[in-house]
């Protein structure tokens, strides 16, 4: 069975219309390119970019930064001076990367090219770019007529979580793109064989960017059907990321199937499922047009569409079925990012509907398609006000702005306490860090006399959210600050009296 999924045929593409379509996704890389922020800020963004510094010198592990009247490494507890993004490794003073490797990987070689501040910038604006476009082109693909399409990647392109995380160096954007791309790989493979390989390759990549995009295999599955020939391609395609992330995975974790998460099955639950999936219902109805969530049921009235509508619901369901059971996912809007990969297969399939009820007329299509359109940006505008996505840039480029600040006035030897600025301090400095969060006073004591009597000064970095628990209960002492940053107090530990003994290690 050679090709159990004949391609309907699209509707023929008017240039003014391909002119119309190219202008709109240049100017949406535009406000992508003027807007989106790569700096190494939380935990995620600061991972991400520490783990791509690193492939570019050529090096998977991290040394740890410790002060040398500390003692050795094997005496001490290493989460103490551990940056966020990284996990001790081994009994070694070194640390690995935490998060996965392929958006490290694409910000290696983006910045390798064009360096550290436009190469990141570019693998952000062309993935959200490419998700869109790869969007429609499914759409077009699934025999859509270009006016459907284009509102298909209008939603997308809009989505509030997918411009919350394409502002900003989140790897969820990235497992969007390559997820669609694996998808439309295996949609043109109808016509021609060897989009079995790329779609392998894309999905390959998928997997490398986010591990759980794996669960998506089985809608390419049922795409192929039982053409061996194209399973062969796509699985040869697959396997050079298959075999990178084997590599990587036991050099740094012990096994090709462990990863720098560790017991990830401990964050799943069942009690999770039930409130996850009325949150997912409920944002994906409000941050989409609610009509997306049930125009897909319409599209079953179309025999010549229903392996493509099964494969798309195997794929949306498998993922979001999933992350239905993880422990933060039901916790903020945002929080559907984790679903992103699986969002453009809802979206198509709701166009398979609309398709399938208006196909009968020309007006009504047309009326449908002006409707969606207009709800898609009107209801898009008004939630990306309500929460002032466009202003998280602002928000991420504090992290650099603070970090460079303490750079330039802390003396290279300093110590410095924090916790959200761990790993921004890691990429943009030498300097050493001391989590708060993870020491208890007693410990803090003896750090901090062991530094003064080495004449290393003792300094904070923080939030004002953070100042209270970090300078009051976990490291408390004489605080003077130096400067504040927006939101951010730089501060330095003012021993009263004579240097104190340092506490004997427990």
């Amino acid at each position: 069975m050679s090709n159990p999924n004949p391609p309907t045929t699209a509707a023929p593409l008017p240039r003014w219309f391909l002119g119309l379509g190219l202008l709109a996704l240049a100017v949406y890389a535009f406000f992508l390119g003027r807007t989106a922020t790569t700096v190494a800020g939380g935990a995620d963004s600061s991972g991400y970019l520490n783990s791509a510094r690193l492939l570019t010198e050529g090096r998977f592990l991290a040394e740890m930064r410790l002060p040398a009247e500390f003692g050795p490494a094997a005496n001490l507890d290493r989460m103490h001076f551990l940056p966020q993004g990284f996990y001790p490794y081994a009994a070694e003073a070194r640390y690995t990367p935490t998060y996965p490797t392929g958006l490290p990987l694409h910000f290696a070689l983006a910045g390798s090219l064009f360096g550290w501040r436009a190469g990141p910038l570019l693998v952000v604006i062309f993935a959200a770019v490419g998700a869109v476009w790869l969007c429609y082109a499914s759409a077009r693909e699934l025999g859509l007529a270009p006016p459907l399409a284009a509102v298909g990647a209008a939603m997308l392109g809009t989505f509030p979580v997918f411009l919350f995380t394409s502002l900003q160096p989140l790897s969820d954007t990235l497992a969007t793109t390559w997820t669609v791309a694996a998808l439309y790989a295996a949609l043109r493979s109808r016509r021609h064989r060897a989009w079995a390989l790329a779609a392998g390759g894309a999905f390959g990549l998928a997997v490398l960017v986010r591990p759980t995009n794996l669960l998506f295999a089985p809608a390419l599955l049922i795409l192929f059907g039982f053409d061996w020939r194209r399973l062969a391609l796509y699985v040869a395609g697959g396997l050079p990321s298959a075999a990178w992330l084997a590599a990587y995975n036991h050099t740094l974790y012990g096994s090709a199937l462990r990863s720098g998460y560790g017991d990830i099955f401990a964050a799943f639950g069942v009690a999770y499922g039930a409130p996850t999936a009325l949150h997912f219902v409920k944002w994906l109805g409000l941050l989409l047009p609610a009509a997306v969530l049930v125009l897909p049921l319409a599209a079953l009235t179309r025999p010549d569409h229903r392996r493509e509508l099964l494969a798309l619901a195997v794929g949306f369901f498998a993922i979001t079925g999933v992350y239905a059971f993880y422990e933060v996912s039901h916790e903020v809007w945002w929080c559907l990012r984790f679903i992103l990969p699986a969002v453009p297969a809802l979206i198509l399939a709701a166009l398979l509907g609309v398709d399938s009820l208006m196909r009968r007329s020309t007006r009504l299509r047309r009326l449908a398609v002006a409707v969606l359109a207009l709800w898609t940006v009107v209801n898009a505008y008004a939630w990306t006000r309500r929460f002032d996505i466009l202003l998280i840039p602002g928000y991420e480029n504090v992290y650099a702005r603070a970090a460079l600040d303490a750079r330039a006035r802390l003396p290279a030897n300093a110590l410095v306490v924090t916790n959200a600025f761990s790993g921004t301090l890691y990429f943009y400095s030498e300097l050493a860090v001391l989590r708060y969060d993870q020491v208890e006073p007693p410990a803090f004591a003896r750090y901090a006399a062991l530094a003064t009597q080495a004449r290393r000064p003792v300094c904070a970095l923080l939030f004002d959210w953070e100042e209270k628990e970090a300078l009051q209960t976990r490291c408390p002492g004489n605080w003077t600050r130096l400067a504040t940053v927006a939101n951010v107090g730089l501060w330095q530990l003012n021993p009263s009296g004579p240097t104190p003994a340092a506490p004997a290690a427990k």
